[in-house]
């Protein structure tokens, strides 16, 4: 990601350069000032004078070798359009699409693999049904966060780390991943460059540009850079900005303004933001759940109350599915209509985003305080993962598999992610040094969180509905489901060990 984003910013400056000849005297060409500034900016990000960007490991080691053959992929089709992230029969004028098809054609040309998915309502139940059958129907399995870590704890998956043919320490396999996902050192699912499923549902922070510069606020992009961007910035800029307003009837509702626009996942945001999860893993890279931090969680949960619940002050979409039950429409439609000064969603959105006339940005999410080291967000758990299934552990299959999966994600990287970025900021809305910068920041420090993914006895839902429903006892919240969580982790750990 790192080595894509210098290039971006390269392929940036280059286009202001060309902009700043080309464009004829219409009283609003990019000026030599401004071209002059991007590309300092640009030089400055590349050759690490302000900002490192470390290019990684991104060589693949790749055997010269036909294996032949079906490489079928079982995988939620439909499901945040999975498929069409793994497979695309044919060249497409959509350009990540036609970028997963030379993919395909690639695996062919390299390998004479015929790459195919499986389409399923329930990886975890068909993935059971293959293993107890011994029918060995899949070379690979990439499903939703809970069904894949379901499918672990049923014993239907291979250790990663035994899988010869991955290189799981190369950049385009997603390292925060690997660090979080792993269990007694042992890693059953992990992501990178091979799908951008994760890359769509990493929750992000947006901000309207126009708004920003008539409230006259301060350059959101350098406070970021200061470290200043913390969780006071931004409640003190949402407070004593004074956009929010009621409609023209006098009315709170979903069309009056706010400074802030999201809905009920934001109770995960903030919660992440400050560097927390619901469970933690000791010396051993062992999971447990840990008391040790409720008081932050309690300091976390009052800040999101603060925020979500002042009904002035932020639209929380999920309480007007009475308006739309697709209620995010609601919150997006603020956005684009000038009517919500921040947004935060997950970074599709801002796809849906590259036709509203208002300039915005991208910022990460605010840090817990000045203290915390890095910016932090999360991976909604819609996202998928990847795994290999258990009965291709005999070394010639599961060497296979991991080959493959290899070349997906190492062309994956050249072929679909820069497509990925690109449709992303397209578009004069986000297409900024800053905003690509921001990015590296969002994809650099996310957070999988085991709790999250299989929240026992709703340990990481039940927070999220206390946010929702404007309760503050997060003590009493955890007395009520700690002891059952910790026997279900528990049982969990049993199964994983005696794999």
């Amino acid at each position: 990601m790192k080595k894509l984003i210098a290039f971006l910013l390269a392929a940036l400056t280059a286009a202001v350069c060309f902009a700043a000849c080309a464009q004829p005297d219409t009283g609003t060409q990019t000026t030599a000032a401004e071209t002059k500034d991007a590309v300092t900016t640009v030089e400055a990000a590349t050759t690490g004078e302000e900002t490192s960007i470390d290019t990684g490991d991104y060589q693949a080691d790749l055997p010269n070798e036909i294996f032949g053959g079906d490489f079928n992929i079982l995988c939620e089709g439909a499901f945040w359009g999975t498929k069409d992230n793994l497979y695309y029969e044919e060249s497409s004028d959509d350009p990540v699409n036609d970028a997963v098809w030379r993919r395909v054609d690639k695996l062919y040309e390299q390998f004479e693999v015929e790459l195919y998915v499986t389409e399923s309502a329930n990886t975890t139940t068909d993935l059971k049904n293959s293993v107890k059958s011994g029918d060995k129907a899949y070379d690979a399995v990439v499903a939703r966060m809970p069904l894949i870590a379901s499918s672990a704890e049923n014993g239907d998956l291979m250790n990663l780390y035994d899988v010869e043919g991955i290189n799981l320490k190369k950049s385009y396999w997603d390292q925060s991943a690997n660090e979080k996902l792993s269990i007694g050192n042992k890693l059953f699912y992990s992501v990178g460059d091979i799908i951008t499923v994760e890359d769509a549902c990493t929750w992000t922070m947006m901000f309207n540009k126009k708004l920003a510069e008539a409230l006259d606020l301060e350059d959101l992009y350098q406070v970021v850079k200061d470290g200043r961007w913390t969780f006071d910035y931004f409640y003190t800029t949402m407070k004593d900005c004074g956009f929010s307003k009621p409609n023209d009837q006098g009315e709170w509702d979903y069309m009056a303004s706010y400074a802030f626009s999201t809905h009920r996942d934001m109770a995960y945001g903030f919660f992440y933001a400050a560097d927390l999860s619901f469970i933690q893993k000791d010396n051993n890279d062992m999971p447990f759940l840990d008391a040790t931090n409720n008081e932050k969680i309690q300091n976390v949960l009052s800040y999101s109350l603060k925020v979500m619940r002042d009904t002035q002050m932020t639209i929380d979409a999920h309480k007007w599915t009475h308006v739309d039950p697709w209620a995010t429409r609601l919150t997006e439609a603020a956005f684009k209509e000038d009517r919500a000064l921040f947004y935060a969603e997950v970074l599709s959105t801002i796809i849906s985003l590259r036709s509203m006339d208002t300039d915005f940005g991208l910022l990460p999410m605010p840090k817990y305080d000045q203290a915390q080291e890095h910016y932090v967000t999360f991976v909604n758990p819609a996202a998928s993962l990847v795994g290999v299934p258990i009965y291709q552990k005999n070394n010639e299959n599961a060497r296979r598999s991991g080959v493959i999966l290899e070349a997906m994600a190492y062309y994956g990287h050249e072929y679909v992610m820069p497509e990925f970025i690109e449709k992303a900021i397209k578009g004069k809305s986000t297409r900024d040094v800053e905003s690509i910068e921001m990015l590296e920041i969002l994809f650099k420090n996310r957070m999988y969180d085991l709790g999250l993914i299989n929240d026992w006895s709703n340990i990481a839902s039940g927070y999220s509905d206390l946010v929702f429903n404007n309760k503050s006892d997060y003590a009493n919240h955890y007395k009520k489901v700690s002891k059952s969580a910790i026997k279900k982790l528990d049982k969990f750990l049993e199964k994983i060990s005696a794999l």
